[in-house]
């Protein structure tokens, strides 16, 4: 996905919370926003959104000297994940159709974003993902996306976010014979890294990173191994919004799970909501 005008505001808007987030030195807000900008002013429309953000990152930390500001945000995510985890089970035994379960659990879980909601209150996330259970989401789609899992011989799971990470192991434990896991390979706001597999409960299978930064994944900046590995897996899961927006153009079987967070994306998608569930198979033969 190519960036467009209507990202722009957004982009813009993410820049001066982070530059409030990240310091109280008025003088170091306003060098992050001088030089973000500026670099914002030379957006290329042919980089993804993501890509974008890697950009404008790099030069605040540079500015800040601070490599993982999400840190403490990422670790409270994962702790109230962990806690959540008991409960969310005993919520699966309860349907007639678990993996259907699962499949909202582990959407309902992308709403666990610092990135895209700027607003984000962890307090309230327990409600938001209880939710799923009554929202609409295409059972044609998770049919497919089961019969997918079933029939591969090696999956590539591409995580998002900390602590919505923790409710991937519902869906990753049920295969884990056939998974590799993909995470960001440095910090970039609170998508998980290398440093929280373990804490998540996701060191049940093998992993491999991105050997970058940017929260999505990057087929120019990522790693040839990364790639290598995620090229030779038969079936996809990319989780989250991020990742729909740097591989929605991926020329092998995948399946995105996300919730939908922008305009522009809910256009992209078309005839979707902000908010809704989605489960989007692509090159699937």
């Amino acid at each position: 996905m190519k960036t467009t005008f209507d990202c722009i505001p957004c982009i813009v808007s993410h820049l001066v919370h982070v530059a409030k987030m990240m310091t109280d030195d008025d003088n170091k807000r306003h060098e992050i926003i001088k030089r973000t900008l500026a670099e914002a002013v030379n957006t290329d429309l042919d980089m993804t959104p993501p890509e974008q953000a890697r950009l404008f990152h790099k030069i605040i930390k540079e500015i800040t000297g601070v490599s993982d500001p999400y840190m403490e945000a990422k670790d409270r995510s994962t702790e109230f994940a962990l806690e959540l985890l008991p409960l969310l089970r005993e919520e699966v035994k309860r349907h007639d159709d678990e993996f259907e379960a699962i499949v909202r659990l582990v959407i309902g879980g992308n709403i666990i974003d610092y990135g895209a909601d700027h607003a984000f209150d962890i307090r309230d996330a327990e409600r938001r993902i209880m939710e799923v259970f009554d929202m609409d989401i295409d059972l044609a789609e998770i049919a497919r996306l089961r019969d997918e899992m079933e029939r591969a011989e090696s999956i590539f799971y591409m995580a998002d976010n900390c602590g919505e990470a923790v409710f991937d192991r519902l869906l990753i434990e049920r295969y884990e014979s056939k998974i590799t896991l993909g995470v960001r390979g440095e910090p970039i706001l609170n998508d998980i890294t290398p440093r929280e597999i373990s804490q998540s409960g996701l060191d049940i299978v093998p992993h491999v990173h991105t050997g970058d930064m940017t929260p999505g994944v990057s087929m120019i900046h990522s790693s040839p191994e990364f790639i290598q590995e995620m090229r030779s897996a038969d079936l996809v899961i990319a989780k989250g919004q991020g990742n729909f927006e740097t591989l929605n153009e991926y020329d092998r079987s995948i399946f995105f799970l996300l919730r939908v967070k922008c305009a522009v994306i809910a256009n992209l998608i078309g005839n979707v909501e902000l908010g809704d569930l989605q489960v989007i198979g692509k090159n699937i033969t």
